[in-house]
């Protein structure tokens, strides 16, 4: 098969605007409007690359995201569709889930965000790579599609399901759109949504078998759409732990094996109702096992709005953001079909963000410990969580998070008909935001917030090896304008490396020049080296970061949008973001998906490959790594190079 037409090849020039942060947004636009990337250069960029302030062409673009994609594909990918070179060591399956398919009719009203899943599997072996799609076969989804039209309500979406006057609200009969998450463990894969409870699909084929209880496992009627792989490492003898003072650690040092580990899957489910709000968390062995399960009241929260969880040694972590239910939002919008159930969720800023740790069962330490709530007087909202770790023996916790300033569920992004940009000036800025919680801080446990970068990220990405462990890098998308108020959808991949110094500073200790601590034991995961340093990446100032933060960009294109970054390991390494790094993205000049697999540690270069797919890539949420190839044989004659298994009713 040739190359498709209408996919465009492109590379990327070096472009920078200046502009002061006091400048109008017209004089910003200016700026910008000769800052596009030369279709036809392959020079690197050598540094960040800023774009110029949304517009409301901008928007548009990317609302071009949430269009359908109604047919369901299998085949190989043609090498004419690659632009440079698949890496023949990366072997394995990469899993992705989002809203494939989109109400289109103007006579109903669904949000983007409800739309129904499709997962996505593309397979490397050997330099070439598989692809195949399916939307996950709700019970919801075909009684739609035998209607040809929407029959249930949904949590982001106004009025009635029918489009007309004849709203009631209290009709809660929401469908499970599985739509968020994906998960393959102990053999199976699951599409995840975290208001409902898994699906189970199969691997390979990707056809929805049914809604699951993971074997009966699950009491909980939901299950999270965020999890964590944890790696459990039998402890060594005690004069063999090594510790990492103040960063004093040679780059070899820490990289020695330290006995057997195995993998754990933890998750959680949140409910919340009259009778206050609990979580549920679960810990799998590598055979889908349940080994732990604990159950715990989430006290003084009243709507547990709960998208992700930090895993550390001893805790599990929920960040739990000041959202109320606004009772005259409710009932002078909500009750008239105005707003959705969740646009009825506020942000209440006079209140504080509480972080709540719960002892895990089974820990290897033994320690007896008892719940513990912590509250940041300076209130925000996480929706993901970067890692998590304990240093100084458990007494203190470094976590890595997404942090909004504020939080808004109007979401006027994705509102087609909206035509102002002003969601982009200050407001709902996402930042990437290190909490320190020191539980033996004078006067009782106490947390320190701190910004790491000025740019709004989101979808972080870590090598999986350091979960639970301490982390030196992680990958995020990110937008493109760098500037303190304005800000826009994300345009650009970046790498963020912290350097040691930063790591703790406990309240009672003496800081060092760059924050971090004197003295500070931080365990170094074992049989894991440190990461290097990305060879074109800015430090401090120069990229818009703190001190002891370094920032490896790539930027994507003015009318390139990317979704989560996913990490994979090189086979072998054993260094801490040693392999590579898969991003799906969206083209607003063709309409159609490209995948771009870079050298995780120096993004600056450019993609290693880019695979440009002959069709569109819905928009998509989050996605897994499984390390091993579920496509067919790429040799055998018989196998189809292309097939299409079907298509679905648009609505």
């Amino acid at each position: 098969m040739a190359k498709p037409p209408g996919v465009a090849l492109s590379g990327h020039t070096v472009a920078t605007v200046s502009t002061p942060a006091t400048a109008s947004n017209e004089e910003r636009v200016a700026s910008g409007a000769q800052a596009g990337p030369s279709p036809n250069s392959t020079h690197l960029q050598s540094r960040p690359r800023r774009s110029q302030p949304v517009t409301v062409a901008m928007l548009n673009d990317v609302r071009t995201m949430f269009h359908s994609l109604l047919n369901e594909f299998a085949y190989f990918i043609d090498p004419g569709w690659v632009t440079g070179t698949i890496p023949p060591e990366l072997n394995g399956t990469y899993y992705r889930n989002g809203p494939g398919l989109q109400v289109s009719n103007p006579r109903y009203q669904r949000h983007t965000l409800d739309g129904d899943g499709m997962v996505f599997s593309l397979a490397f072996k050997q330099g070439q790579a598989f692809f195949r799609n399916r939307f996950v076969r709700t019970e919801g989804f075909k009684a739609e599609q035998k209607a040809g039209r929407p029959l249930f309500r949904n949590s982001f979406t106004r009025g009635a399901v029918d489009g007309s006057v004849n709203f009631n609200p209290f009709d809660l009969n929401f469908k499970n759109v599985a739509n968020t998450g994906v998960l393959p463990w102990g053999g199976q894969l699951y599409a995840l949504w975290e208001a409902g409870l898994p699906y189970l699909m199969d691997p390979v084929t990707l056809d929805t078998v049914r809604e699951t209880r993971m074997g009966g496992q699950i009491r909980s009627n939901t299950f999270a759409a965020h999890y964590r792989i944890v790696t459990e490492h039998r402890q060594p003898p005690p004069q063999q732990q090594q510790y990492s003072h103040s960063g004093s650690a040679g780059a070899g040092e820490g990289a020695q094996a330290a006995g057997s580990t195995s993998k754990r899957l933890v998750t959680f489910s949140n409910e919340f109702g009259f009778t206050g709000a609990k979580a549920v968390f679960y810990e799998f062995d590598e055979a889908g096992k349940l080994i732990h399960e604990t159950e715990h009241a989430l006290q003084g929260v009243d709507v547990a709005l709960i998208h992700d969880m930090i895993v550390t040694e001893h805790y599990y972590v929920l960040i739990c953001g000041p959202i109320a239910l606004q009772p005259a939002k409710f009932a002078m919008q909500y009750m008239l079909g105005r707003c959705s159930i969740a646009e009825c969720l506020v942000f209440d800023g006079k209140k504080p963000t509480r972080i709540m740790m719960f002892p895990r069962p089974g820990r290897p330490s033994g320690k007896v410990l008892a719940p513990r709530v912590v509250e940041s007087p300076d209130p925000f909202f996480v929706f993901h969580n970067v890692n998590g770790y304990e240093a100084e023996d458990g007494q203190v916790l470094v976590m890595d998070v997404v942090a909004w300033d504020e939080v808004s569920f109007e979401m006027d992004l994705y509102d087609k008909e909206a035509k102002s940009t002003k969601c982009f000036e200050g407001g709902s800025r996402t930042q990437l935001t290190r909490l320190t919680v020191d539980l033996r801080a004078p006067g009782g446990p106490r947390v320190e917030r701190r910004r790491l970068l000025q740019r709004t990220v989101e979808f972080p990405a870590t090598d999986p090896r350091v979960t639970s462990r301490p982390h030196g890098v992680a990958w995020y998308i990110a937008d493109a304008v760098d500037d303190p108020v304005m800000w826009g959808p994300a345009q650009s991949i970046v790498r963020v490396q912290l350097d040691p110094e930063l790591t703790v500073r406990p309240s009672h200790a003496a800081g060092g020049s760059n924050g971090g601590a004197r003295g500070v034991r931080v365990p170094r995961t074992p049989g894991l080296a440190p990461p290097r340093a990305a060879p074109r990446a800015a430090a401090g100032s120069a990229a818009g970061a703190a001190p002891g933060v370094a920032v490896d960009e790539w930027f994507l294109g003015d009318r390139t949008f990317p979704g989560e970054p996913m990490f994979v390991p090189r086979p072998g390494s054993d260094v801490e973001g040693d392999g590579w790094l898969i991003v799906g993205v969206h083209n607003a000049d063709t309409e159609k998906g490209d995948v771009h697999i870079f050298d995780a540690q120096s993004l600056a270069s450019g993609p290693l490959a880019t695979i440009h797919l002959p069709h569109r890539l819905p928009v998509s949420l989050h996605g897994a790594w499984h390390g091993e190839y579920t496509g067919p044989d790429p040799h055998d004659p018989t196998v189809p190079r292309w097939q299409q298994l079907g298509s679905v009713r648009p609505m």
